[in-house]
Order: structure tokens, then C-alpha cells, then sequence
């Protein structure tokens, strides 16, 4: 570093230990987190969840994380049908099971049910393997406010 560089190092350094120090926080000094009373992407009107299919069920991540219990997969491919406990969707006769779940979140995009997504019951049974090592598939909903 050049002479020149290292004097305006110096004259930088000094103004910044001129600057006033930052105010304690209050309490004592201990940082204290306060739990935010909207999550942001609660607040924002899209919706964005995973679903997956798992033999004899359809669950579903929402963007919080949780684990709900989309609905029912019976069958075996090439002809698997499911049952959603949002407004009791059927839908029948796919080959696989990303076909299903690319009917259910096709069913989701265009609006057949949107709140009662929201309150679907949560999934009380072990996940056993990581979800998303099996089949899934991501989809995207903007709520009506």
C-alpha cells in the first residue's frame, strides 16, 4: 500500500472511533429476540407448498414448514385415484404418481380450493425417510383477500 493509501486509512480510522458507540439495548444488555406477530411470507398473499405422495396418502408443506394431511392415494400405477379433504376432490385413472400430483396442483393454480387449504389438520405420524426424497411436487397459490 502506498503512503497516500495508508494516510487516508488512518484519517478513516480516526473519524470512525469519533462516531458514537451504539446505544446499550434495554434490559440489562442481553439481546432479547421478540417473536414477530406476521411472518412475512404469512403476510404476502402467495401461497407456496410442496406435495407429496406417499403410499396411501397425499400430505402437503406449507410455507411454515408443517406437515398437513392433504388427502387420501389409493390404487397402484397405472391406475391410481385420490380424494382431497379440501372440498372432497376426486380425480382417478393417472398412470403415475406425478401425473396425480400434477392434477392436484393444477386443481390448486386455478383456484378450486384456496382456504380450505388453511385448514387442513396437521400430520400426527412419523415422517419415517426425508419427503422430499420421494415423490413431490411444488405448486403456487395466491389467496384472495
Amino acid at each position: 500500500m502506498s503512503a497516500i493509501g495508508r494516510s487516508i486509512a488512518r484519517f478513516a480510522n480516526a473519524c470512525v472511533k469519533r462516531l458514537p458507540s451504539a446505544p446499550p439495548p434495554p434490559g440489562g444488555g442481553e439481546t432479547k429476540r421478540e417473536p414477530r406477530a406476521i411472518h412475512a411470507a404469512i403476510s404476502s398473499p402467495w401461497r407456496i407448498y410442496r406435495i407429496y405422495a406417499r403410499p396411501g396418502h397425499l400430505l402437503m408443506r406449507d410455507e411454515r414448514g408443517h406437515i398437513l394431511n392433504l388427502g387420501v392415494m389409493k390404487g397402484s400405477e397405472p391406475n391410481l385415484t385420490y380424494r382431497l379433504f379440501a372440498r372432497d376432490l376426486q380425480g382417478k385413472g393417472f398412470a403415475t404418481r406425478t401425473q396425480l400430483l400434477d392434477d392436484i396442483a393444477r386443481r390448486i393454480e386455478a383456484g378450486e380450493v384456496s382456504k380450505e387449504l388453511l385448514s387442513l389438520p396437521e400430520w400426527d405420524q412419523p415422517m419415517g425417510a426425508d419427503l422430499d426424497r420421494g415423490t413431490h411436487t411444488d405448486v403456487s397459490m395466491k389467496l384472495n383477500r
